[in-house]
């Protein structure tokens, strides 16, 4: 299978934790000859409109995409959402809600670190994150500058991770609440990377609550978890995705076209939905 028939559907920008630009990303998309992407940034649906500009120009498809967090069972969830509509009121309150929070939860984070003898002023981070959203990303690559961790997994491993001195809580909704804007808007609700944890008995239960499909491909997946997942859909009726859960080259590699994800994945997306739009208005 050609490159240029390849897609890459799970990518971050820098409006939440990565590092490149949406124009960048698309860039980088188009020199590795993909045919269509999706950045999924958390939480966040800025990044759009300047890579759609910029894949027009450059006759890359980019489509509408965005990965929630949400809680199910006490255990945090990524739902992957596609192909919504990018006018949906709803959606866009709940992005321009998650990202007031994220200033204050930054805020607070910075308080604490201040507490631990880590002094950083939020005019730094907000430098940092530029017209990016604010997040421990920004925060972790300021405590290496200024000398308080080596590294920037030293820095969540010992203080911005979960359960770290330095870690607060972000807003979650619900994994029910999260398929349910993603449907209300038009677009498809799957479940990302379920090989990092999620029990199969957790996914029967997000299938209940209306799941699409799962993100089968994934540099986290081994062969034999793709194979594993991609039965279990079969099994399912579920619809696939997969994507390099790209953040940048912060860890040494740019991921953006390195998984093989079929171009026959997103068009199984727009086949299904055009299906759902039929049935709805017959």
């Amino acid at each position: 299978m050609s490159a240029s028939i390849h897609i890459d559907l799970h990518i971050h920008s820098n409006y939440s934790d990565g590092l490149l630009r949406p124009a960048e990303i698309v860039a980088y998309a188009g020199k590795v000859g993909l045919s269509a992407i999706a950045i999924t940034d958390h939480d966040d649906l800025s990044a759009f409109p300047e890579a759609r500009a910029a894949g027009e120009k450059l006759g890359l498809e980019v489509i509408p995409g965005i990965e929630l967090s949400a809680i199910y069972a006490g255990c945090e969830t990524h739902i992957l959402g596609y192909l919504y509509d990018v006018t949906n009121a709803p959606l866009i309150a709940f992005a321009e809600h998650m990202r007031a929070n994220r200033i204050e939860r930054a805020r607070e984070i910075l308080q604490r670190l201040r507490h631990l003898g880590m002094p950083i002023s939020f005019d730094m981070v907000q430098m940092r994150a530029g017209q990016g959203a604010l997040g421990r990303p920004h925060i972790a690559d300021i405590m290496v500058e200024e000398g308080y961790v080596f590294s920037f997994n030293e820095a969540f491993q010992k203080f911005l991770g979960e359960n770290k001195p330095g870690y607060v809580p972000k807003m979650k909704l619900t994994a029910e609440e999260a398929i349910a804007l993603i449907h209300d808007s038009g677009g498809l609700a799957f479940l990302a990377h379920p090989g990092t944890g999620t029990t199969i008995e957790a996914i029967e239960a997000l299938i209940e609550m209306g799941l699409d499909g799962l993100e089968t491909i994934h540099p986290r997946h081994a062969p034999e978890m793709v194979d594993y997942y991609r039965g279990l859909a079969r099994r399912s009726g579920l619809l696939e995705t997969g994507g390099s859960d790209c953040h940048g080259a912060r860890r040494g590699e740019m991921m953006i076209g390195t998984q093989s994800v079929p171009r026959e994945y997103l068009e199984e997306m727009r086949r299904h939905l055009a299906l759902t739009n039929f049935s709805e208005s017959a």
